[in-house]
């Protein structure tokens, strides 16, 4: 008994070693910008006999949690250049970058968006300049979450689709072997 336990804790601790490790290798692939150290990493856990899915799961959750994350930052970089150009400058940017075309706007042109700006006042050089500087600071934030939100739902998918086939594969198995199985009567 003792030994079970002992055994369910280290399965814990080890689900817990490698579940760090798996986002550790998750941020590498951000700041690298390739999926291939994470990819590796599951394709070592699915050549485990039993393949890992527990830590599967596991990875593929918290691959899901980072993915809202990176959704709402994306969400809050959009806001926060909409708020800095409303309360600064008394002006609205909103209709060139809806809401529903979040996914597009740090390709928002920063010269079409001043432009824009200008048809609802007059900007004097020092507010363009301050505008064009607010909007370049924002773009480029909102296109590096962006690419993170990008390589984040490659990795989930990833790691779903290695996930749902295991299930499947495992499914099948078990199936085959209870056909196999003699039946007892009574």
């Amino acid at each position: 008994m003792n030994e079970s336990a002992a055994s369910g804790a280290f399965s814990f601790a080890e689900l817990n070693y490698l579940r760090l490790e798996a986002m550790d290798l998750f941020e590498r692939c951000l700041t690298e910008g390739q999926t291939t150290p994470l990819e590796t990493f599951v394709e070592q856990q699915i050549s485990q006999e039993p393949p890992r899915l527990e830590l599967l799961r596991e990875v593929a959750e918290d691959l899901h949690q980072r993915l809202l994350a990176l959704r709402e930052n994306h969400f809050d970089v959009r806001e926060r250049v909409l708020r800095t150009v409303r309360d600064d400058f008394s002006l609205d940017l909103s209709p060139l970058i809806p809401l529903n075309a979040l996914e597009s706007y740090h390709r928002l042109n920063p010269d079409d968006a001043i432009r824009f700006l200008g048809t609802q006042g007059a900007l004097a050089a020092q507010e363009e300049h301050a505008l064009r500087s607010a909007l370049d600071a924002s773009l480029g934030t909102a296109a590096q979450v962006h690419q993170d939100v990008v390589m984040t739902e490659r990795l989930y998918d990833y790691v779903m689709d290695w996930l749902m086939g295991l299930n499947a594969t495992m499914a099948r198995r078990f199936w085959a072997e209870s056909l196999l199985r003699p039946t007892t009567e009574r």
